[in-house]
């Protein structure tokens, strides 16, 4: 019979393997037993060597793993440049759009303050109580024709006109100057070019942009949707080196920029522009209440103050006056309501031919 823990010990094994003491006193056996040797265990295989690659050596393979985290912080990083870089684009050009609006209507502000004046008796604005320096204007912009005023809004600008332009301040300024295709642009308040630039016609179409900013023609747009606006600011002054314009506003039209029956300054007789006044009222969007609106043959001459409608900017919205009072350039006495004489009236078939020639 074999023993599991190894061969049998002989007596000189028994003298290579002393008792111990400590397993002689812990085992629970006699004294005189010898304690049985334990076979040596197996030696442990050795720690693998982590190599560490010379200078120049190939690197060894990374794990996958590895890799692929390695490649989607590299992406990560990329889209996170990217962003910042949109983000500064976007900071940049909000901010370059919001100087524009600040810088366009500062110039206004300032050329206003320069040249435009309004000595009020009291609560009471006659055409004589206006006050703007032609010459100070001209020497900026020569093209200047008069002055547009609106009490209680921010309409207070300059009218240039250029014969037979009606692009040109569409994205020049009164300083003749362009933002360019960046920016807000402001434009000038402007005359149809097929007008004559002294005022003289009978329907006078006057042009300005309706900016995000309430500025330009903005208020007018509004009117479209709001009658009480409207009805808040009927009185429209128009002032010229030739003379003074106090209108009122009577009608407000919704039409396509394309149209054709808005822009027609002159007419051979007096009912082409009753039938004229009439088309712009039976058109009305709005309802005048004080004063309502005039009759058609009680409409001498007429201005059009027309923007853009928004979102839509196919159409426009024309607010059209009539002329209550005129004062002449160095009088005190108002002609009436129309700058138009009756020797005017009697050489506008003749007027007509030759512009349509």
């Amino acid at each position: 019979m074999t023993n599991t823990y190894g061969p049998i010990m002989s007596r000189s094994d028994a003298d290579r393997y002393p008792l111990q003491p400590s397993v002689q006193q812990n085992s629970g056996y006699p004294q005189s037993y010898r304690s049985i040797p334990q076979p040596p265990r197996p030696p442990r295989p050795p720690a693998p060597v982590r190599q560490v690659p010379m200078q120049g050596s190939a690197q060894p393979p990374q794990q996958p793993s590895r890799k692929k985290k390695h490649k989607g912080g590299a992406a990560w990083r990329v889209v996170f440049i990217a962003a910042i870089i949109v983000l500064a684009c976007a900071l940049g050009g909000l901010g370059w759009l919001l100087f524009t609006y600040w810088n366009g209507q500062s110039e206004y502000d300032k050329l206003a303050d320069e040249a435009f004046s309004l000595n009020e008796d009291g609560d009471i604005t006659t055409l004589a109580s206006f006050n703007v320096d032609w010459d100070a204007l001209r020497a900026v912009n020569p093209d200047v024709v008069g002055w547009v005023y609106v009490p209680g809004t921010i309409i207070s600008y300059p009218i240039c006109w250029r014969e037979d332009d009606s692009t040109y301040y569409l994205k020049h300024n009164f300083g003749q100057n362009s933002v360019g295709d960046f920016g807000a642009e402001y434009g000038c308040v402007f005359l149809e070019g097929v007008n004559s630039g002294d005022w003289t016609d009978q329907v006078n179409v006057i042009y300005a942009h309706h900016m995000a900013n309430g500025s330009m023609f903005a208020l007018l747009a509004d009117f479209a949707w709001n009658s009480d606006l409207f009805n808040q600011h009927r009185t429209f002054y128009v002032l010229t080196p030739e003379g003074n314009f106090r209108t009122t506003s009577f009608a407000v039209n919704k039409v396509l920029g394309s149209s054709t029956d808005i822009v027609i300054p002159m007419f051979s007789t007096e009912e082409g522009l009753e039938e004229y006044v009439q088309a712009r009222l039976d058109a009305n969007i709005v309802e005048p209440t004080d004063p309502p609106a005039p009759e058609a043959s009680e409409v001498r001459q007429v201005f059009a103050f027309s923007t853009c409608s928004e979102p839509d900017n196919r159409y426009r919205i024309v607010t059209f006056c009539t002329v209550d009072e005129f004062l002449p350039a160095g009088s005190d006495v108002a002609l009436g309501n129309s700058l138009i004489d009756e020797g005017h009236v009697a050489d506008v078939a003749s007027d007509v031919a030759e512009r349509t020639l």
